[in-house]
């Protein structure tokens, strides 16, 4: 793996991105003074998530239409809330569905409002971000319900997206990434029509516990710890001891025949082996694969892109891969 031996985390704090040093340092004051994330109920973690990122999506980039409604879900669940991202101008008539972060437990449609519209904006396409339902309340497989439901409802007459059916990418973020796969293995293995490409960024695919990155970074002093990880996979695929379905852990997964895919991880990140693992696999398996790495990036790094050009530049380099996946 990349990280080699551990090292002290002033070693690490002197690879830190100049721009993310200031919110690495106000998160470890705010460590000191409350419990940890994972020792909260998931309604107040929530509520705690929904509070700290209201700054960094405030001042929005302005689109030419974003737009709230539902969709219909399957088996008689609850509508699914989502939000349509429409740039100025299209350079395709595809259309990005997108899964947000959140350790499939936090996040809603405001969570990554920031980021989504300057993806939009910059790769000059659509993006329906998806509202799935939340575990523990809903476990495994119900996010992947629910993107499949709204998948199956692109293109299709009545539905209020202008997109060709064919041209859809899913995309996600931390733990939507891993939505964003487990959806793609779950149409491929129904069979059927398909994404015509993924876009991952610093995605969890394995449950493991030994890679180097968990051992440079589980202690949560960069952010997202070990701790807050085994919580939010137990939430989400039950007991690490129980089976965990394929779907829900990629990296246990058949990854032959999926589209495409670009991803990306954060270099300073307890979930960064799993990105490099889950490209040699994809590899290995015939799957195209463009993957960037991002040395100085903390987990989530591109929710501050008001102030980060780091996560500027992985947002437009996501973007980028998404336009050529669209015109294929």
């Amino acid at each position: 793996m990349q990280h080699g031996p551990e090292v002290s985390d002033a070693d690490w704090d002197d690879r830190l991105d100049p721009d993310l040093v200031p919110i690495v340092l106000a998160a470890r004051e705010k460590m000191a003074l409350r419990p940890p994330l994972h020792s909260v109920t998931p309604e107040q973690m929530r509520v705690r998530a929904k509070a700290e990122f209201v700054p960094w999506n405030a001042d929005p980039v302005e689109l030419r239409r974003v737009t709230d409604f539902t969709l219909p879900a399957a088996s008689g669940a609850k509508a699914i809330p989502v939000r349509l991202y429409e740039p100025d101008s299209r350079d395709s008539d595809g259309c990005v569905v997108h899964f947000h972060g959140g350790g499939w437990t936090i996040g809603d449609l405001d969570l990554e409002d920031a980021p989504l519209r300057w993806m939009a904006r910059a790769g000059r396409f659509a993006v329906l971000s998806i509202d799935y339902r939340l575990a523990p309340e809903h476990r495994f497989p119900a996010a992947l319900e629910d993107g499949e439901a709204v998948f199956r409802l692109m293109g299709t007459i009545g539905t209020p997206v202008d997109a060709d059916p064919d041209r859809i990418v899913l995309s996600g973020m931390s733990a939507g990434a891993n939505i964003a796969l487990g959806t793609a293995l779950r149409l491929r293995d129904a069979g059927g029509r398909q994404p015509c490409g993924l876009a991952l960024q610093y995605g969890a695919y394995s449950d493991q516990e030994t890679t180097s990155s968990v051992r440079c970074f589980g202690n949560g002093r960069y952010g997202l710890s070990l701790a807050s990880m085994r919580y939010f996979w137990e939430n989400y695929a039950g007991p690490a001891d129980g089976p965990r379905h394929p779907h829900a852990v990629p990296l246990k997964a058949d990854l032959a025949g999926l589209p495409p895919v670009f991803m990306n991880h954060a270099g300073m990140d307890v979930l960064a082996d799993d990105s490099l693992l889950l490209a040699e696999a994809l590899g290995k398996a015939g799957v195209l694969v463009e993957h960037k790495a991002y040395a100085g990036a903390i987990h989530g790094f591109t929710q501050y892109v008001k102030i980060s050009r780091l996560a500027q530049t992985a947002l437009e380099e996501t973007a980028a891969a998404i336009a050529v996946m669209l015109k294929r």
